[in-house]
């Protein structure tokens, strides 16, 4: 009777300690971004330009560009995850405005992967002003300083457009 008890016991010791598939800890979700950017050359000597981004799980992060491509990759595992930039752009104090006419230029590409495998990408036209008499140059920047370009992501990959995204 002893061994037979014995058996019980490590057989239900072997069942308890014996690892099951479900207890294993699930992959988290994450999605991530890519932020492309191009500028003229011709919007960078005119103005000074200030880039917004969602950066992980939501987090804004602001820096100057100063070089006509830019690029950013940014991972959240937060959903509906949001991704975006806003873009400011502010004329330079000490900027000449010398030529006749300036091609101001900006997109912006995105793209968005799951670690489910879903994507999504797109460009977007911030600025395109060819051929902008020098006069004209601050109002046209003006006009686009403060607005956004962004998207919001769902668990199963799904992006939608979010231009409404804070910033603050």
């Amino acid at each position: 009777m002893k061994r037979f008890f014995y058996m019980a016991v490590l057989l239900m010791a072997a069942l308890t300690f014996n690892s099951c598939g479900s207890d294993e800890p699930k992959e988290k979700t994450t999605a991530t971004a890519t932020y492309n950017m191009t500028f003229s050359q011709d919007l960078l000597d005119a103005c000074n330009v200030f880039i917004t981004y969602k950066a992980e799980n939501g987090r804004n992060v602001m820096e100057a560009v100063t070089t006509p491509w830019w690029t950013k990759s940014v991972t959240s595992d937060k959903f509906p995850a949001e991704f975006g930039v806003m873009y400011k752009f502010s004329t330079k104090s000490d900027a000449e405005l010398v030529k006749e006419k300036y091609d101001l230029e900006a997109s912006i590409m995105f793209r968005i992967m799951t670690s489910k495998g879903a994507s999504y990408s797109n460009t977007v036209t911030i600025i395109d002003s060819k051929g902008v008499a020098k006069d004209k140059v601050v109002s046209t920047l003006n006009k686009l300083s403060g607005k956004s370009t962004g998207y919001r992501v769902t668990i199963n990959g799904d992006a939608s457009p979010a231009n409404n995204l804070d910033y603050d």
